[in-house]
């Protein structure tokens, strides 16, 4: 085998879509933080009964975009880490076969067709 390839194309279009996509995520979580802060008007007459349970109610969820941020965004750096790895492990393995077909040339080691008719003997 004398190629090896990673689709690069591919592995920057995920990426891509990462970034992209992070927008959207970043774009509710500034909305998410708007509808907490507007709690405060759910206040009526120093009663804060809604504005407490509205608090409470967002309190967690508040947290969703940032934790899936926090995952695509790991995730994206794997992708990332994987695919240079599996550059380099190609680069590697194509490096040794051909260090390999060197050696066994200068053995006067041939591949099959070298031998010609004289394989199909055997």
């Amino acid at each position: 085998m004398d190629e090896w390839s990673v689709d690069t194309a591919g592995v920057l279009g995920v990426l891509a879509g990462v970034d992209s996509a992070g927008a959207d995520f970043e774009s509710a979580h500034e909305k998410i933080v708007e509808a907490a802060e507007s709690g405060a008007a759910l206040s009526v007459d120093g009663r804060r009964t809604l504005s407490d349970a509205w608090a409470a109610f967002l309190e967690l969820r508040s947290l969703v975009p940032g934790k899936v941020m926090h995952v695509a965004a790991s995730a994206a750096a794997s992708l990332g880490e994987a695919s240079a790895a599996v550059v380099a492990g190609d680069d590697q393995m194509a490096a040794d076969s051909d260090a390999a077909r060197r050696a066994a040339e200068e053995w006067g080691i041939g591949s099959p067709e070298a031998y010609g008719s004289i394989v199909g003997a055997w």
